[in-house]
């Protein structure tokens, strides 16, 4: 895409769990699809191009650092790979405003991936605004229509801020995205999703969602085909219908958290047309399931049927003691390639990484009116976030989304 530059981009990773550096509960007793993390190795490769000079992890608590090292010495011994980092805070200190230091003493250029709980990601996004460090967020970035407004206004022209909506990076998505600029489709009239995971995934949040139970699969999961919906078709919401069940989690964990969250939307299209999307999410399949998600799009159009299976990518294995699986080669992992180093380049969860990271490198001008998803191309997946949330707090009341004085609005 672009040539490494002559200065490199220092790297902030604030965020030490499992999508960061791969640590979580699981580790060592149950295999997940981020077993090594997404964040840390892709800064790892990125320093190997002549991308990235420094890292530095950021962890609430030091004392986990013992870990995530030896953690990553189990990958990164074989790849010959520098995989050093700088810690804060210090071994065994505790901090939950380490990341501040970091930023601050970070020399520029810097750029900060976000990977912590969703209801500390407009904190650490405004510390990133204030200094002007363009940052990486996994997603949602927000799921309140009043904190996108407040990081919008925080940040300078120019200022790039990225959310990890990695599956506009896949190539089945990028298909679609080409058919449907194209309109080979015809008009769209309705598109579905379907984005579950094995119930594993809730041990690994278990701290996060006891804090903050107002976090859901919905935000977590949901998002992302929400997102996807958008993208793909340029549409924007017109009202928001959701509902939720309860079981697996309520049972095991004694939280008041949906196992499945389902949202309903109608859009309008740029050239007036109305459509209707449904999303289902869900974080509590068995854990003997084939694969870690299931996930899939169906798209009815005014020319035809499009179904996108994009959990079964055509491998299948069935091991003795394992039984069954579906792996995904694309999203991320370690595999090598045919000349001894890793075989990220075509994998869509670094992909969304290494695009961050070049253009937070050679800043605005070069960004100019590639489509991406950017913090203001949240507004209107944020706005579907909350308006699902005040629809089930409602009875599943429909809650319509209008624009007044710049401002998305939500009512009933």
């Amino acid at each position: 895409m672009f040539n490494p530059p002559e200065l490199p981009l220092n790297i902030v990773i604030i965020g030490s769990g499992h999508y960061a550096t791969g640590l979580s509960t699981l580790s060592g007793h149950t295999p997940t699809d981020k077993d090594c993390g997404v964040l840390f190795p892709s800064a790892v490769y990125l320093r190997a191009q002549g991308w990235i000079d420094r890292i530095a992890v950021c962890s609430r608590d030091g004392g986990k650092f013992g870990s995530i090292r030896s953690h990553m010495s189990s990958w990164s011994a074989k790849s010959g790979l520098d995989s050093s980092f700088e810690a804060f805070p210090s071994e065994n200190i505790i901090d939950s405003s380490a990341y501040l230091k970091a930023l601050d003493e970070m020399p520029r250029p810097c750029a900060a991936l976000i990977a912590v709980p969703d209801d500390t990601h407009l904190d650490v996004m405004l510390a990133c605004a204030q200094r002007n460090i363009p940052f990486f967020v996994v997603k949602p970035a927000v799921t309140k229509l009043s904190d996108f407004y407040r990081i919008k206004s925080a940040m300078r022209d120019g200022l790039l801020g990225m959310v990890d909506y990695h599956k506009v990076y896949d190539e089945a998505n990028l298909l679609l995205l080409k058919d449907i600029s194209e309109g080979t489709y015809g008009n769209i009239h309705h598109i579905s999703s379907l984005l579950t995971q094995r119930r594993d995934m809730v041990r690994v949040y278990e701290r996060w969602l006891r804090a903050s139970p107002s976090i859901n699969v919905n935000h977590y999961l949901g998002s992302h085909y929400i997102h996807m919906t958008g993208f793909l078709t340029g549409a924007e919401p017109i009202d928001v219908r959701a509902t939720q069940q309860f079981g697996f989690i309520r049972e095991h964990y004694g939280l008041e958290i949906a196992d499945t969250i389902q949202t309903s939307v109608r859009w309008r299209a740029c050239n007036g047309h109305v459509f209707c999307s449904h999303h289902i999410a869900g974080w509590t399949d068995p854990s003997e399931s084939e694969s870690m998600t299931y996930q899939q799009m169906h798209l009815l159009t005014e020319n035809g049927h499009i179904f996108s299976d994009q959990r079964f990518r055509g491998t299948q294995k069935t091991l003795v003691n394992i039984g069954s699986q579906v792996p995904n080669p694309y999203f991320f992992n370690l595999s090598p390639n045919l000349l001894g180093g890793w075989n990220l380049e075509s994998q869509y969860g670094f992909r969304s990484i290494a695009t961050f990271v070049k253009l937070a490198l050679l800043k605005s001008h070069a960004v100019g009116n590639i489509r991406l998803p950017t913090i203001a191309d949240s507004e209107y997946v944020t706005a579907i976030l909350e308006a699902a949330d005040l629809s089930i707090a409602s009875g599943s009341k429909i809650i319509r989304i209008s624009r007044r004085d710049q401002a998305l609005i939500l009512s009933s």
